[in-house]
């Protein structure tokens, strides 16, 4: 069950990461998006098979008198080979593309920075497209916040996504905490998990 968990979330992680990335898109690339979203709901199915094996081991550990089978924290999450080899494949992805990502956290926050690596493209960006691209997809974002704690021990997480320019300069920036249905959603399912 908790294996399952983990892996929705980086399913949705992932998910969310193809969203971010139509913000600065606008090829015809659409396509090939689909196509990287079925391939990853396709293998993480599969995985669901082998999950069975490891979630045994899994709600028998125990971590530092964390909650069984969760992560201790957001940088411990984005650590985790799991995720290494999402991060892998979404920035092999994203080669000449020009652009690139980094995941970080910083206290209860999953940070993504997308940085527009040619100077000329960065400096063509609209930024209030970048703004109104974030607003649109404030229900993913926010989903992503409410699953979060149902795989690390957090409290009030908060998806950060920021759009930076060739220097490092932020171009737009947003915070998304859970919406109140998908932190009941995951508070639920954190509950349920431990009744197990």
């Amino acid at each position: 069950m908790k294996n399952k968990i983990r892996k929705m979330l980086l399913l949705t992680c992932a998910m969310m990461l193809a969203f971010a990335l139509t913000a600065c898109g606008g090829s015809g690339d659409d396509a090939n998006t689909a196509d990287d979203t079925q391939t990853e709901e396709d293998s993480t199915a599969g995985d669901d098979a082998a999950a069975g094996d490891d979630a045994a081991a899994d709600d028998t550990a125990e971590d530092d008198g964390t909650a069984v089978g969760k992560f201790a924290s957001i940088q411990e999450f984005i650590d985790s080979d799991m995720m290494q080899e999402e991060l892998a494949t979404q920035m092999a992805d994203l080669e000449g593309t020009g652009m690139s990502m980094e995941l970080t956290a910083e206290d209860n926050k999953l940070i993504y920075n997308f940085k527009i690596d040619d100077p000329d493209l960065s400096a063509a960006m609209d930024t209030s497209a970048l703004e109104s691209s974030l607003d649109s997809q404030a229900s993913t974002f926010e989903s992503v916040a409410g699953i979060l704690p149902a795989a690390i021990d957090v409290e009030n997480p908060v998806v950060v996504v920021r759009y930076l320019d060739s220097d490092g300069n932020e171009l737009a920036s947003r915070e998304f905490a859970p919406s109140d249905d998908a932190a009941g959603d995951a508070a639920a399912d954190d509950a349920a998990a431990t009744a197990e």
